[in-house]
């Protein structure tokens, strides 16, 4: 096996195994301290055996830690205020996270916080919840808000799916607000001064697209490109869930697949060469990413696009299984909640599919030997889909 591949899946054993059982956060810490010395020991006195034991056990114990880690709080985060009931509600300053959802004549959307008061009491804090306002205003990403309403856990309606969603998002209160007004003074924030850039920038796109189509084909568009299905008619949308075919609307690993062969094409007919063609694309590639909300499935594709493509820039052929192996990894240290969500799951296992299955089924059915290039290319097509759908 790949020795990459097997740190990834040790790695994500222990996350695995950490997350169902109850132990002090500290324990896979000080564990993977000991690893660490006795790999480091082994190394030293040119014992390769131990020394690939004890980091295997090293990689497992880390993988133990981060899921600990993940779900510990600070002590100012604002999810520790949810827990107390107060009669007075709590004025909560900070700003919103993400596009605004209107539905059913209010809106919602993540606001991070960054100081509550309650009464004559003023705190910092830090940390994002779940804002529900009785308003259809259109929140900006990055607008400075004061909210006062009050907080609450995560329901745990339907089973725990629903508030285990938001705890992977790192949503852990929910604010039913009764006032919003505007803030002001916030700290600068580079990251948010970048993100405000990409949804200008979205708007800008959206504005061309529909001067330039009706409603119902820009609307569509508007989906399939940018990830927003506002603009799409009820009628339109329940039509294409019924058919089967309402993830065209869903951009996904497939889309950023498609940008990022569009920029390659592009860059390739401009005849730059494959090192600059590569520094080239990714910035453009983080963009895209931005300018969709950089949702789960588009940041996971997003960074799978970038390690593959920085492979061939170290060496000559990239290595499937080594590219997925260090996008698994990369994601789960930043995240390692996403081990758990259905789309990290399966946006891993269609690749993978696609890279194990797909040459065996492709051999079996002796594909290459077809001399009729039409025939060819529509048996691939339909094998590929078959290894990922398996």
């Amino acid at each position: 096996m790949n020795p990459l591949t097997l740190l990834t899946i040790l790695f994500t054993a222990g996350i695995f195994l950490a997350d169902k059982i109850r132990i002090n956060p500290l324990l896979p810490g000080i564990v993977a301290v000991v690893f660490l010395t006795l790999a480091l020991t082994s190394a030293l006195t040119k014992r390769r055996i131990l020394f690939e034991l004890f980091l295997c056990c090293l990689t497992f114990s880390i993988g133990a830690f981060s899921i600990k880690n993940y779900y510990q709080l600070p002590k100012c985060h604002i999810a520790r205020y949810a827990h107390y009931k107060s009669s007075q509600p709590y004025l909560i300053k900070g700003y919103v996270d993400s596009p605004a959802d209107i539905k059913e004549g209010r809106s919602s959307f993540i606001f991070q916080a960054q100081q509550i008061q309650l009464g004559d009491a003023s705190y910092n804090c830090c940390g994002k919840i779940l804002a529900y306002l009785k308003t259809k205003r259109k929140f900006c990403y990055g607008q400075e808000l004061i909210l006062k309403g009050r907080l609450s856990k995560p329901p745990a309606f339907g089973g725990v799916s629903f508030r285990g969603y938001l705890y992977r998002q790192g949503v852990y209160a929910i604010l039913h607000a009764d006032s919003v007004s505007p803030g002001i003074g916030l700290k600068k924030n580079y990251a948010l001064a970048a993100k405000i850039f990409a949804f200008w920038l979205k708007d800008r796109i959206e504005s061309i697209i529909f001067k330039y189509l009706t409603r119902l084909p820009g609307s569509i568009l508007d989906a399939m490109i940018l990830g927003e299905k506002k603009h799409i008619s009820p009628l339109i949308y329940r039509s294409m869930i019924k058919s089967g075919t309402v993830h065209i609307l869903v951009v996904s690993g497939f889309n950023v697949g498609i940008v990022a062969f569009i920029i390659i094409s592009i860059l390739k007919l401009a005849r730059l060469k494959r090192r600059l063609r590569i520094l080239v694309a990714i910035p453009l590639l983080i963009i895209y990413c931005l300018v969709t909300g950089a949702t789960n499935p588009v940041v996971r594709a997003t960074i799978m696009a970038i390690v593959f493509m920085l492979s061939y820039f170290f060496k000559s052929e990239a290595d499937i299984y080594n590219s997925l192996s260090l996008s698994a990894l990369f994601i789960l240290g930043l995240r390692p909640a996403q081990l758990f969500d259905v789309g990290f799951q399966l946006s891993f296992a269609s690749v993978f599919s696609i890279a194990y299955l797909y040459p065996r089924i492709k051999a079996l059915f002796r594909i290459d030997t077809i001399r009729i290039k039409y025939l060819k290319f529509l048996l691939e097509t339909g094998l590929l889909s078959l290894s990922t759908w398996l």
